[in-house]
């Protein structure tokens, strides 16, 4: 399936954290298979021009972008009602955003840094929902919570965020229990390593340039993310909902004796062309 042979016929989809990285990558998806794309930022984080201008290369209409503060409820009111005020029915939320503290010791690991995650990278799916219903009278039929695999393995400075995203996957789970009857799809999708802004932060150029993620193609192209979000909001893949779903192009699989002893696996994916493939 390629993101063209879908049709979103024009519907509205929210991404937050939206204009550049992983976020600014889905948004182009969503874009590609025809719908009306909102993205948002905060703190005058994005070029809006520059964001545009990437958008128009590639053939695809100009996203609406919002100013807007994800762990702010009034903001995600105001941000639906911004939706609302277009003839695009909303159809996808994607909560996009991850922030916290990078912790390098124990005394890093404090409250106020656990609660500044969650309410950045766990809660905002929630607030986006309640605001949906309230302002524009019912929910989005999908709703995607971007996570990592931090819940489950220790990264280096990653307390905070894995903590948060482990949260944010069981929330997903009982959101889709609770809105079900709703006719609502809420899924988590769990992504590889990515070479974003983001990612350099935390982990810095020395490791994302190492030899060995370049040898065994561990960094993930974020469209195929982006491709996987549009499928999953599409309508052919209904029966999934609560579900954490894994993209990172079979890298999980690897056993951490692959990277001691070299022995030879396939090697990655092959570059693809600008073009979405199958």
């Amino acid at each position: 399936m390629t993101t063209t042979a879908v049709s979103f016929g024009g519907a509205a989809v929210v991404v937050t954290g939206g204009t550049r990285g992983l976020g600014r990558a889905l948004g182009l998806e969503f874009s590609r298979a025809g719908a009306s794309v909102y993205l948002t930022h905060r703190w005058g984080s994005a070029d809006e021009a520059e964001v545009t201008a990437g958008f128009e290369r590639e053939g695809l209409a100009a996203p609406r972008i919002i100013e807007s503060d994800a762990s702010d409820p009034d903001d995600a009111r105001a941000l639906m009602r911004e939706v609302g005020r277009h003839e695009a029915p909303l159809i996808a939320i994607v909560s996009n955003l991850a922030f916290a503290q990078i912790v390098s010791d124990m005394r890093e690991l404090s409250r106020p840094t656990l609660e500044l995650s969650l309410r950045y990278s766990t809660w905002p799916i929630l607030d986006l929902l309640r605001a949906a219903k309230e302002t524009l009278g019912r929910y989005p039929r999908y709703a995607l919570a971007i996570s990592t695999d931090g819940g489950a393995v220790c990264h280096p400075g990653y307390d905070a965020v894995g903590i948060a995203k482990a949260a944010l996957e069981s929330l997903c789970r009982y959101l889709a229990l609770h809105l079900r009857g709703e006719g609502v799809r809420v899924n988590a999708v769990r992504c590889g390593p990515l070479d974003t802004a983001s990612s350099r932060a935390t982990f810095g150029d020395l490791l994302l340039d190492s030899e060995i993620a370049a040898r065994e193609g561990l960094l993930l192209d974020p469209r195929s993310v982006g491709r996987a979000c549009v499928a999953l909001c599409s309508g052919l893949m209904d029966s999934v909902t609560g579900q954490v779903i894994t993209v990172d192009e079979g890298v999980s699989l690897l056993s951490p004796i692959h990277y001691l002893t070299g022995e030879s696996w396939p090697g990655p994916f092959p570059a693809r062309d600008p073009e979405p493939g199958p």
